[in-house]
């Protein structure tokens, strides 16, 4: 089991974890990020999984947004030493988008102008289940690309969960400049490679009440 702790590498190099935790929570009428999840916040639960295989971790918030509710619980539990079997932690960092409601596409450029690394997994703060082993198939499909992302049964795009490279920090910029917000257009204009899912892979996404309840009952097994 310790071999599938190892961190993600794409062609060879470190990655970076970019979590995107902006946004109002309207359709959830609550901050998605302080839902709790088995006496975790959900965005300690999706650090939690991401953690051991990024050496680097950041958190995307917008302009305004207090950073301080988002890692003050985290920062109060006992953390576990490293062990053969278990990466130790990577360093975690909070950055504000540069200009405010852009939604999605603006916490994507902060996080990859603020990277260290030039390889990004990117995740949404309401997608709660992040299964390695996609992870990995999304490094690998990114080796030969600037963007990696996930197909669902349907033909959906995830834009929301894919790795994407600094070097399409330009398009992104051309792209707002002609007021587009959506991310799709970067897969015309970027290399872009794609990871099919099957249904035992399907992502699941917390967008309302009613699918955080229906995701909490999954989990206790009801």
């Amino acid at each position: 089991m310790g071999g599938m702790n190892r961190k993600i590498r794409c062609g060879g190099r470190p990655m970076t974890a970019i979590v995107l935790a902006g946004g109002r929570g309207r359709r959830m009428n609550a901050d998605k990020t302080r839902l709790d999840v088995g006496g975790k916040t959900l965005l300690e639960h999706i650090l939690a999984q991401v953690e051991p295989y990024f050496d680097e971790i950041l958190i995307s918030i917008s302009p305004g947004q207090d950073p301080r509710p988002l890692l003050s619980a985290r920062s109060s539990r006992p953390r576990r030493p490293a062990s053969p079997s278990r990466s130790a932690a990577s360093p975690i960092r909070v950055v504000t988008d540069e200009i405010p409601r852009l939604g999605p596409i603006g916490g994507l450029l902060a996080g990859l102008k603020a990277a260290k690394n030039d390889a990004c997994l990117v995740v949404a703060c309401d997608i709660p289940e992040v299964p390695a082993p996609l992870l990995r198939s999304l490094a690998r499909a990114a080796g030969d690309a600037e963007i990696a992302v996930a197909v669902d049964p349907a033909g959906h795009y995830e834009p929301l969960f894919a790795v994407y490279r600094r070097s399409i920090i330009p398009a992104i910029d051309s792209l707002l400049k002609t007021g587009e917000l959506s991310l799709l257009p970067l897969y015309n204009s970027c290399r872009t490679a794609v990871v099919r899912l099957d249904d035992k892979r399907r992502l699941r996404n917390l967008n309302t009440r009613a699918d955080f309840e229906s995701y909490i009952r999954s989990i206790k097994g009801e």
